[in-house]
């Protein structure tokens, strides 16, 4: 319960001390501010202006002790100061304010609760018809389970959020190419973070992994490397994620703040000055996940895929993008496709999540309901708990490679995209394999240092 000199030191300095309130509940609690002597009700009733207009979602009357709410509620002046408060864009909260006996729900940016004390916080005044109703005649709206709010039901501080980081394994193959469909591959003239399986480039690490599909399409042209530039993009994806990690960096204060698909735009502006460095032209499909705490940052852009699976169910299931029927987004040499052109996900993740993300090749050549089946033979055949990754990700790259192969009596998901586009084909779709998964697993590292 707060105490009447609380009360009294909260409301010089507050427009008011308001507390947290839900919309989707429909649940808000009573503003609390310390009553204004006479003089300085009058002389801040003129310090509003009714040309600025306050974001108002929705009013209804208070309970008031200086005069009773008009019968036809109609939205107040608003505030002047409101607009100080957007120099303050550290944190937007859905918050109610009272004014002239009504409850305004902002979407103003304020300042965290903490620097509201500090009485050199810009308000130049507070409305003047708050007022101090005691803890037992609070006015709260209902919550949806019909329980009134009071200040005491707030948490003093917000619940931490999970730290969880991936366990994760990777399989993959190489498809068998002709003799005279071989490219000329460039000799690598680095070390790289990225592991190469065919035209397709993958990396991993305890919080992100990604990967990328060299397009096939170049073949033909004596300078193309699309391989290596698949490559050479998931390279700098690793070491643009690795400056988070890095103390003398300046990424290692917004660790929190990480873009999948800004890593994904330094690293292809990296790829393409390594290219022409390198003298190669190539063009590949990307996809990067993130993880920071329990939320999955997701930029996928092209034809590979990333799902998300619980309890042998899927929660998330990234789709494919395309120009035409097997003409996928791409960045590289002369697309006009960009990073930001990626879609973007963030998923809710919890602990044994399974993430499996792919090329193509996985894609094309296993229907979901079979990952399904993997998955749940993997866990029935050792009943082992947690799930292995490396297991499932060479489980899932064997099937997809025996499907792949068959050209014959076998469906394949790509074998009914070809059709649907008015196409004969038979069987799995020949193609390099790749397969990244990963399990969520509970950090037991100790904290990140600061």
């Amino acid at each position: 319960m707060y105490s009447k000199a609380h009360i009294l030191g909260v409301g010089k300095h507050l427009e008011p001390l308001v507390f947290k309130s839900s919309l989707s509940s429909r649940s808000v609690l009573p503003a609390l501010a310390r009553p204004f002597q006479q003089q300085q009700q009058q002389q801040q009733s003129t310090s509003f202006s009714s040309s600025t207009s306050l974001p108002v979602v929705q009013l209804w009357p208070t309970t008031t002790t200086t005069s009773a709410a008009p019968s036809t509620p109609a939205p107040a002046p608003a505030p002047a100061h409101y607009q100080q408060q957007k120099k303050y864009p550290r944190k937007t909260l859905t918050v109610p304010s009272v004014y002239n006996g009504y409850i305004y729900i902002s979407e103003d940016p304020i300042i965290e609760s903490s620097l509201l004390l500090d009485p050199n916080f810009p308000f130049p005044g507070i409305p003047p018809s708050f007022h101090w109703t005691p803890p037992h005649q609070l006015h709260t709206y209902p919550s949806s389970t019909g329980t009134p709010l009071l200040p005491t039901d707030l948490p003093s501080k917000a619940a931490k959020k999970p730290d969880y980081v991936f366990a994760h394994g990777a399989s993959g193959f190489a498809k068998r190419r002709r003799h005279n469909k071989r490219r000329p591959y460039h000799t690598p003239k680095q070390h790289f973070y990225s592991e190469q399986m065919g035209e397709d480039a993958f990396f991993r690490r305890c919080d992100s992994f990604g990967i990328s599909d060299g397009v096939g399409g170049w073949s033909g042209l004596q300078a193309a490397d699309p391989a290596l530039f698949a490559r050479q993009l998931m390279h700098h994806a690793y070491l643009e994620l690795e400056r988070y990690d890095d103390k003398n960096d300046p990424y290692f204060d917004h660790y929190e703040d990480v873009d999948p698909v800004q890593i994904l735009q330094k690293s292809y502006e990296a790829s393409l000055l390594a290219a022409e460095k390198e003298g190669i032209v190539g063009s590949c499909t990307a996809c990067l996940a993130v993880l920071r705490h329990d939320e999955l940052r997701i930029a996928n852009l092209g034809d590979c895929g990333i799902s998300v699976i619980r309890q042998n169910n899927y929660i998330f299931r990234s789709e494919e993008q395309q120009h035409a029927f097997n003409f996928p987004y791409q960045l590289g040499t002369g697309s006009p496709d960009q990073p930001k052109d990626a879609q973007v996900f963030n998923v809710k993740v919890e602990k044994d999540d399974i993430i499996i993300m792919g090329s193509d090749g996985l894609y094309d050549n296993l229907f979901d309901k079979e990952i399904l089946a993997i998955i749940e033979a993997q866990l029935d055949s050792k009943k082992v708990h947690p799930l292995e990754p490396q297991q499932l990700s060479d489980a899932l790259a064997r099937r997809a490679k025996t499907v792949s192969d068959n050209r014959r009596n076998v469906d394949s998901p790509f074998r009914k995209k070809a059709i649907h586009e008015g196409f004969y084909y038979q069987g799995g779709k020949m193609d390099d394999i790749s397969v990244v998964v990963a399990v969520v697993r509970e950090d037991g590292s100790p904290d990140r240092p600061v």
